[in-house]
């Protein structure tokens, strides 16, 4: 695996922290970007708030924002920390001569105007991404295979099957300035208190553990979920998931075949 390369990650939610970490971990020099701010609630298992506190870990690696140029070449080059940029994806891609690109499509964020021409190789993480249209390649992200690769011509991303909901979200009871009473992680009781919109009381609308919870004085329309609990008090609430991990470990792989040169192959040739 070559080293040299340089990957610019178009998200801060789960999956692209767990892609942008693992590309890291492997050598790749990497940075970050997100035009708008997250409102994502798994904070503790993404960079999410690295958009707003300026820096943020996930298991032992850093994510900081990079606002002056200065500040993103020393990330770049040094791979001490992921840079995160902000502002125009024209002037994102521009930053920098970047052999990949890897976009996803995250909340209130529109969909990344990827092309297969942004780099020498652009990833999709999603259903979303269609290879040969806006990407080379895709990569899926859930259903029954996350981290299996589409390239042009394979079906779209088959859904996950329905299954019984694990987690259940609180809704903003009105819309204003969210203040959390709870930190994630914590154990709660149905009808419990988890913050407050202004003056009105956010309540649990089911026991279990709080696995996200908006930030402290985020501004937040009436119905958007301002907190989730999940049913099973021993569910992950930090670092990055096993599906991720997956999806990561896809993206690594695909890179690595491509920019390598290797070939794609089907066991169906074999007979």
């Amino acid at each position: 695996m070559s080293n040299d390369k340089s990957i610019l990650v178009c998200g801060i939610g789960e999956t692209a922290s767990a892609v942008a970490r693992r590309l890291h971990v492997d050598g790749y020099a990497v940075a970050l970007y997100r035009a708008a701010a997250p409102l994502l609630l798994r904070r503790r298992m993404s960079f999410a708030d690295a958009w707003h506190d300026g820096y943020a870990l996930l298991e032992g690696i850093e994510a900081r924002r990079a606002d002056v140029n200065a500040e993103f070449q020393l990330g770049l080059r040094t791979r001490a920390f992921i840079p995160l940029l902000r502002g125009r994806y024209s002037d994102a891609l521009e930053n920098w001569p970047w052999d990949v690109v890897v976009a996803t499509h995250e909340d209130r964020e529109p969909p990344p105007l990827t092309a297969p021409d942004d780099a020498e190789l652009t990833i999709g993480l999603g259903p979303a991404f269609t290879p040969g249209v806006d990407c080379d390649l895709a990569i899926d992200t859930d259903g029954p295979d996350p981290g299996a690769i589409r390239r042009k011509g394979d079906a779209r991303q088959r859904r996950a099957r329905e299954t019984e909901p694990q987690s259940c979200e609180a809704p903003a009871p009105v819309s204003g300035l969210f203040r959390a009473e709870l930190s994630i992680g914590a154990a709660v009781q149905a009808g419990a208190t988890l913050g407050f919109v202004d003056n009105v009381p956010v309540l649990a609308p089911i026991s279990g553990r709080l696995i996200g919870v908006a930030r402290r004085e985020q501004a937040v329309v009436e119905g958007a979920a301002v907190a989730e609990i999940a049913q099973a008090h021993a569910t992950q609430v930090s670092g990055v998931g096993f599906a991720n991990q997956l999806v990561a470990r896809g993206v690594s792989f695909a890179i690595e075949m491509e920019l390598e040169g290797f070939e794609p192959f089907s066991f169906e040739d074999w007979f």
